[in-house]
């Protein structure tokens, strides 16, 4: 850490303030008297390092105890590495994420005193920063100026997903960009997929686009291709839509009571965009409610349709291998669920057209998976897009 904090839980600022006199009777003198006005905050959940929506860093509120203070917040990647080495003395706050000797080091969190009352806050999870001045001109003329010295430019991309961590029971997530090659033409798109895909996809667009909250389930065994039409979705929806992986292994966070203040966070920091979660391998989850999976379909069935859904508006997408038919009824009444595909094999006259666009050679059968298709022998060396989420 850049400051040695107290140990103290708590800082206080004495500000004295004119507090306005009782009434009295008419042509009774009354003298003004001034009072101590405390401000209290607690450091030990982080708030001396980040911002929250309604509550700046600590160093800041320091500064501009009861003054005037203005804000503004500008998204986007920034070379922090370089800023620290170019501006020496003037980091006050930072949070730095220590890789082993084959990673490089990452800022998580800096904050730069660059006046008396002139600061800015960057942050890598979500990518932006946040100056904080005397006035909106000068607030704004902070982050501007960084922007301009320190943004990163932008590599073309498909678009991104925010992968979702539980570390030590805190909830937060890693921005993974998206292959350019993860979104589709058409032509590619209807060689990937049955001849009736392309109407239902553009109808789930239209439905993902439509509505706030709700459920989508795709089935199909291993290798069908959902992932890999979650990817084109992802690319395709970029603009309007911000896409959350939650991995198997980490499904138990759905019922984690911070699971929902993530989430409350999220909302307020994309007003501007429709939240889908996507579950992998749902099965265990969305199936008939026991013992085991009890917390995680009760946390489904509020967060896609209950008075929650409500507050956070958020839209879910799951992928399972097994029949709907095994998946809790309670998650496929009308209102709740928003579509159901279920992802089938190519027969054998499309697989071999897709092998021959992309350059392999199949052996006969009479239908494949399009996994199937993508690891058949090689006959020349032609880029596609991974399957999966892991590459």
């Amino acid at each position: 850490m850049s400051e040695r904090v107290s140990l103290m839980n708590t800082e206080s600022i004495q500000l004295i303030d004119q507090i306005l006199p009782k009434a009295h009777p008419l042509g009774e003198t009354v003298k003004q008297e001034s009072a101590s006005v405390t401000l209290t905050w607690n450091l030990s959940d982080g708030k001396a390092y980040y911002p929250e929506r309604n509550c700046p860093p600590a160093p800041v509120l320091i500064a501009f105890g009861g003054e005037r203070m203005h804000a503004c917040r500008l998204e986007g990647n920034y070379d922090y590495a370089r800023a620290i080495a170019e501006n020496p003395g003037l980091m006050v706050r930072s949070f730095r994420l220590l890789q082993d000797s084959r990673g490089e080091d990452e800022w998580a969190d800096v904050i730069f005193k660059f006046g008396e009352r002139a600061f800015l806050y960057g942050d890598r999870a979500i990518p932006r920063i946040v100056s904080y001045a005397s006035t909106e001109a000068e607030a704004e003329l902070l982050v501007r100026d960084f922007e301009k010295r320190y943004a990163r430019p932008k590599s073309p991309e498909a678009g991104t997903f925010q992968l979702i961590r539980l570390d030590d029971s805190d909830i937060s997530s890693h921005t993974v960009p998206l292959e350019l090659e993860s979104v589709l033409s058409d032509e590619s798109f209807a060689l990937h997929y049955p001849e009736d895909m392309e109407s239902w996809h553009k109808e789930f667009e239209e439905k993902l686009t439509e509505r706030k909250k709700g459920l989508s389930i795709l089935e199909g065994k291993p290798g069908t291709g959902k992932t890999s039409y979650l990817r084109h979705l992802m690319g395709r929806l970029k603009d309007s839509h911000r896409f959350y992986f939650i991995p198997p292994a980490t499904m138990g966070m759905l019922s984690n009571p911070k699971f929902i203040g993530f989430w409350a966070k999220e909302r307020n920091s994309y007003t501007d965009k429709k939240l889908v979660v996507i579950l992998e391998d749902a099965d265990a989850v969305l199936m008939t409610r026991g013992s085991d999976n009890r917390d995680e379909v009760s946390a489904l069935l509020n967060l896609s349709d209950g008075m929650l859904g409500d507050f956070l508006s958020l839209q879910i997408i799951c992928t399972i291998n097994c029949p709907i038919s095994d998946i809790d009824q309670a998650l496929l009444r009308p209102g709740r669920l928003i579509s159901h595909r279920r992802f089938e094999r190519l027969d054998s006259r499309q697989a071999l057209k897709l092998a021959s666009h992309i350059g392999k050679s199949l052996p006969e059968k009479s239908d494949y998976s399009l996994a199937e298709v993508f690891t058949g022998e090689e006959q020349s060396s032609v880029a596609r897009p991974g399957m999966g989420f892991g590459g």
